[in-house]
């Protein structure tokens, strides 16, 4: 069922959609997942038991493994497990890398970085992403301060704290992926996710979706907040790549939007 401005739809999930950006079109699509990632192209899910799902010809197909949390993007596909155990998808098959985290991103200019279960922030150069085959790499480089999600693109990494509070690290390259320093940016944010085209979006303690406008390579850090008010439904997770929004509701069911 398509979501667009200005009209009127039956119920999903207990909600009417409407969508508040005129260009933008939104499906309920199959499936359930608690968390899902999309990047290069390709989207990949984690459902509430661990099943690890990729998005191929409108259907969801299964990828053997159990995962709490999988990213895709310049970076590969990458995973961790309930344990913390940190994965790489090569040839098929999920190979054990060195690290422990509980939160894990591909999305940046060819890094990894993550944050582990005491929020400790790390970062991969993108020569020792490419490196590492076993459980002896890659090589982490920490990141002062603590969050609870960090995620990158091209331009800078974004993150949020336990409290919320938003920042952003601009300065991030291939071959310094700890950048500069850390920005705080207003507004209160319980997840963040960045696209590979550079653009930013997070979803707030009470379910609601934004946007960061304004992001350049010259301003990092964007310049104000959009809403995106989608019939007044709870979500907690968003992702975005090729211009096309994936988020999943606090019901763990998916939405699709482009």
């Amino acid at each position: 069922m398509a979501i667009t401005r200005g009209q009127n739809f039956k119920e999903i999930g207990g909600s009417c959609l409407q969508v508040t950006l005129s260009d933008l079109t939104c499906n309920r699509i199959d499936g359930n997942l608690k968390q899902i990632d999309a990047g290069n192209g390709q989207v990949y899910g984690v459902s509430a038991n661990g099943s690890v799902y990729t998005r191929h010809d409108g259907t969801w197909v299964w990828v053997p493994g159990n995962l709490a949390h999988v990213t895709v993007g310049p970076a590969g596909v990458w995973g961790v497990d309930g344990a913390h155990s940190v994965y790489r998808k090569r040839g098929g098959f999920w190979s054990v890398m060195n690290g422990l985290l509980k939160q894990i991103d591909a999305g940046g200019n060819g890094i990894v970085s993550g944050v582990n279960m005491n929020d400790e922030i790390f970062c991969v150069h993108q020569d020792e992403v490419r490196s590492a085959i076993s459980i002896s790499s890659p090589n982490y480089n920490r990141i002062d301060g603590q969050l609870k999600y960090y995620s990158c693109g091209p331009y800078s990494c974004w993150g949020v704290n336990a409290n919320d509070v938003i920042y952003v690290r601009p300065n991030v390259e291939s071959s310094q992926c700890a950048g500069s320093n850390w920005v705080k940016v207003d507004g209160g944010l319980s997840m963040i996710e960045t696209g590979t085209d550079g653009s930013v979006y997070g979803v707030n303690s009470n379910g609601n979706v934004y946007r960061r406008d304004g992001i350049t390579s010259q301003n990092p850090a964007g310049t104000s907040w959009t809403q995106i008010n989608i019939g007044g439904i709870s979500f907690k997770h968003v992702t975005v790549d090729l211009e096309e929004l994936w988020l999943v509701t606090t019901l763990n069911n998916i939405i699709h939007c482009q």
